[in-house]
């Protein structure tokens, strides 16, 4: 939410990890900035909303979420079960929303 990187300055991002099956395919691709994909949560896609995530000394941070497709649209998945969409008033102006 609230984020103002445009798109072309974007990371490809998916939404579920590459490292647990996640396909590269549109349908599982979105574009995150350089930060909020890197504390994107690609921890166990069956546990979204895991209070903690272990980093490479096995110390567990806290969670930020994870993104999520729903009902079409990627959605933040919070570690408190919300699915929050990105509220920035350019985010209306995607060239999906134009469309």
């Amino acid at each position: 939410p609230d984020c103002n990187v445009p798109a072309d300055r974007c990371q490809v991002h998916h939404i579920d990890a590459h490292k647990h099956g996640g396909h590269t395919k549109p349908s599982n691709l979105t574009m995150l900035c350089k930060y909020h994909n890197g504390v994107n949560d690609d921890g166990d896609p069956g546990n979204p909303g895991s209070p903690k995530r272990k980093n490479k000394r096995g110390k567990g941070k806290p969670s930020r979420g994870r993104m999520r497709r729903h009902r079409g649209k990627v959605r933040l998945h919070t570690p408190g079960g919300q699915l929050v969409g990105n509220t920035h008033h350019v985010s209306s102006m995607g060239a999906m929303n134009l469309i």
